[in-house]
């Protein structure tokens, strides 16, 4: 009889190591995250880490239903710092962004505060409130001067021109002029401009200029204008001849101080 030989006893198989990395991995990213975004600073950052380790402990559950992982903790615990981190840094994060624009709410009211005040306590343009302007400030040609009430006073043109036949206060030998005078009246009543006047003087020295009474100038303002209107007047100056400018005063009426325009000729 034949004699069999006996088996060999097969090698013992070596244990599947588990694969715990991914639930490592997420518990440590998600206390990292978790202070992070406590800290506020870098809450982004948390943030950031906390959804990383969101991710890697819900891979890392997976391995352990599996059987391919034995750390169902430290997953578990991953997932939930993640999601704690996460939520937390949103919460920041629309936090911060209401704090920014409630901030540049109140900077913007500041600032109008701030620039309304300055507008009230700046010092107004010459002749705002019907002052004559200090030298060298006098109005120019064109230049209109709004008194406190709205009223608007403006010299548009000044021209050489030829009094008439019966014209009173032109004396031979020198130029005429016209001037032009728009009242415009941007208050809320009518204004008598009955008693209003415009004075001239004649060059660098100063020289009274006489007023010419003719057709087209009675030396004074006529009429009144109503709210909302404007009047366009004229008068006349007979100045020497070779002056090259005339400062001009002018008072609408009784109630407004005088302004003065420095106009070259």
């Amino acid at each position: 009889m034949s004699q069999q030989m006996p088996y060999a006893p097969a090698p013992p198989v070596a244990p599947q190591q588990p694969k715990n990395g991914m639930g490592t991995t997420a518990l440590v990213l998600g206390i990292i995250g978790l202070v992070l975004t406590v800290t506020i600073l870098f809450f982004w950052l948390g943030g950031l880490l906390g959804l990383l380790a969101l991710i890697f402990g819900i891979i890392g559950l997976g391995k352990v239903k599996k059987g391919e992982a034995t750390n169902k903790g430290a997953s578990l615990t991953g997932v939930i710092l993640g999601a704690i981190s996460v939520v937390a840094a949103a919460a920041i994060l629309v936090f911060t962004v209401l704090l920014v624009d409630k901030a540049a709410e109140d900077l913007s009211k500041e600032l109008d505060k701030l620039e309304k005040d300055a507008a009230a306590t700046a010092p107004k343009d010459p002749g705002a409130e019907g002052e004559a302007p200090k030298d060298g400030e006098l109005l120019a040609l064109g230049d209109g001067m709004e008194f406190d009430d709205g009223l608007v006073a403006t010299v548009t043109d000044v021209k050489k021109y030829t009094p008439d036949e019966f014209a009173v206060g032109h004396e031979a030998g020198n130029d005429a002029y016209e001037v032009t005078v728009e009242i415009n009246n941007g208050s809320d009543a009518t204004v008598d401009l009955a008693l209003g006047t415009v004075e001239a003087t004649a060059g660098e020295e100063g020289t009274p200029a006489e007023s010419i009474i003719d057709a087209d100038s009675l030396g004074m303002f006529e009429g009144s204008v109503t709210a909302g209107k404007k009047t366009t007047q004229t008068f006349g100056f007979s100045v020497p001849k070779g002056t090259t400018n005339l400062v001009l005063e002018v008072s609408p009426s009784f109630d407004y101080e005088s302004v003065f325009w420095d106009v070259k000729l």
